[in-house]
C-alpha cells in the first residue's frame, strides 16, 4: 500500500505537545499485546495499524485536540477544519481507515444542555448539523485535487472521544496516569504484579522513541507503507522488547543505587542525582541509545585506569565520575555519577 504524505509540520511545542505525546503513549501501552503499529505523523495525528497485510487488516486514524478551559464546541470543528483534516489523512491512506477519531480532553459542547462524551457523529448530530458538517468539510477538501467530491462514507467513520487523560497546567496529572498504565502493562506482560521494574523506565524510553520517530522526515510526498513504518512507526512488540531490556538490566534496585549515591557523593550532588534518576533510567533502558553505550564504555575505561591507584571503591567512583565530565559533555554530572555506580557496583 502506498500513502500520500500531508505537509509535514514543524516542531511541536508547549503543553499541547506534552499532551499529544501522552495520548500516543497511552495507545501504545494499550495495544502492546496486539499485532499493531502506531504510525506517528505528527503528535497531533497518528494511526494505529492492526494486522497489516492480512485479511483482518484494520487502520484507525486519530487526531488529538486540546482545550485550555471550558468545553470543545461544535463550532470549533467547523472553524478549525478539524474534520476536514482527519478525512484528508484517510484519503491519503487510500481511504482504508476503519474509524476517524477526534480525541479531546473535554466533552463536546452542543446546545446549552448538551455535553457529548464518546459518540459517532452520524448518530449524535442532527440532520441540520450533518448538512453543515458536510458543506464545511467539502469546501475544505475541494482545495486538494485528490478529493473525489463524495464524503458520506467518511462522515460515517467519524468518532469523538473524550480522553481519560486530564489536561492542565501540570503535566504531572497525566504523567501519573501513564505511569500507572505502564505499571499495569509490565505486570500483565510479566505475569507478576510484584515485579521490581520501575514503570518510569518503560514510560520514558517509549517517550524518547515516539519523539525520535515523529521527528523523522519523508523525502517524497508518496511512500510505501513499509517505508512509512520504518521512519514513523512503533510496533506494539517494541513495548515488550523495552520491558525485556528493563528486566535484563535491573540488577541493582533503585534503593540500592541511591544508597550508594548518598554514601559516595555530597548531599548537594545526591539531591541532583535523585532529580535526574528518571532521565538516567530512560537512557539506560533505551534499546537504540548508542550514546549511552559509548558513555558507559568511557566510564568503564576510566574505572579500569584508576583501580590500581586508589584504595576504596567509593573513592574510585567519585574520581571516575569527575574525570568523565569533560569526556561525556552531553550528560549531566548526576547522570554520569549514576552511570559510574552501575559500572562499579552492579
Amino acid at each position: 500500500m502506498s500513502i500520500k504524505i500531508r505537509e509535514q509540520a514543524g516542531t511541536d511545542a508547549g503543553r499541547k505537545f506534552d499532551y499529544q505525546m501522552a495520548v500516543a503513549l497511552d495507545y501504545l501501552l494499550t495495544h502492546f499485546n496486539d499485532d499493531a503499529i502506531i504510525l506517528i505523523e505528527t503528535l497531533e495525528d497518528f494511526a494505529v495499524l492492526h494486522n497489516l497485510g492480512t485479511e483482518t487488516e484494520k487502520i484507525d486514524i486519530f487526531q488529538v485536540k486540546t482545550k485550555n478551559s471550558g468545553l470543545y464546541s461544535k463550532d470549533s470543528l467547523w472553524e478549525d477544519n478539524v474534520l476536514g483534516k482527519i478525512i484528508l489523512t484517510d484519503i491519503y491512506f487510500d481511504s482504508k481507515a476503519n474509524t476517524l477519531n477526534i480525541i479531546c480532553n473535554t466533552h463536546l459542547k452542543g446546545q446549552s444542555t448538551e455535553a457529548f462524551e464518546n459518540f459517532r457523529f452520524a448518530d449524535a448530530f442532527t440532520e441540520t448539523e450533518l448538512t453543515k458538517l458536510k458543506e464545511n468539510v467539502t469546501n475544505y477538501l475541494m482545495k486538494d485535487p485528490i478529493f473525489s467530491g463524495e464524503i458520506s462514507d467518511y462522515i460515517r467513520k467519524l468518532i469523538y472521544i473524550k480522553s481519560a487523560l486530564p489536561f492542565s497546567d501540570k503535566q504531572d496529572r497525566y504523567s501519573e496516569t501513564l505511569i500507572g498504565k505502564a505499571q499495569n502493562t509490565i505486570a500483565q506482560y510479566l505475569g507478576d504484579e510484584n515485579h521490581c521494574i520501575n514503570p518510569q523506565v518503560v514510560s520514558n524510553t517509549l517517550k524518547l522513541l515516539i519523539d525520535k520517530q515523529r521527528r523523522n522526515r519523508y523525502e517524497n510526498d508518496v511512500v510505501e507503507i513499509d517505508e512509512a513504518i520504518a521512519l514513523k512507526g512503533i510496533p506494539s512488540k517494541t513495548v515488550k522488547k523495552i520491558i525485556d531490556k528493563a528486566v535484563e538490566t535491573q540488577k541493582l534496585s533503585k534503593t540500592e543505587i541511591l544508597q550508594h549515591a548518598s554514601t559516595i557523593f555530597s548531599p548537594q550532588e545526591f539531591l541532583k542525582i535523585k532529580e535526574d534518576y528518571p532521565q538516567f533510567l530512560s537512557y539506560k533502558a533505551n534499546l537504540e541509545d548508542r550514546v549511552f553505550l559509548e558513555a558507559k564504555n568511557t566510564v568503564e575505561n576510566e574505572y579500569k585506569s584508576l583501580t590500581e591507584s586508589l584504595d576504596s571503591l567509593d573513592e574510585i567512583a567519585r574520581q571516575v565520575s569527575y574525570n568523565c565530565v569533560k569526556k561525556i559533555p552531553y550528560y549531566s554530572l548526576a547522570v554520569i555519577q549514576l552511570l559510574t555506580i552501575i559500572v562499579i557496583y552492579d
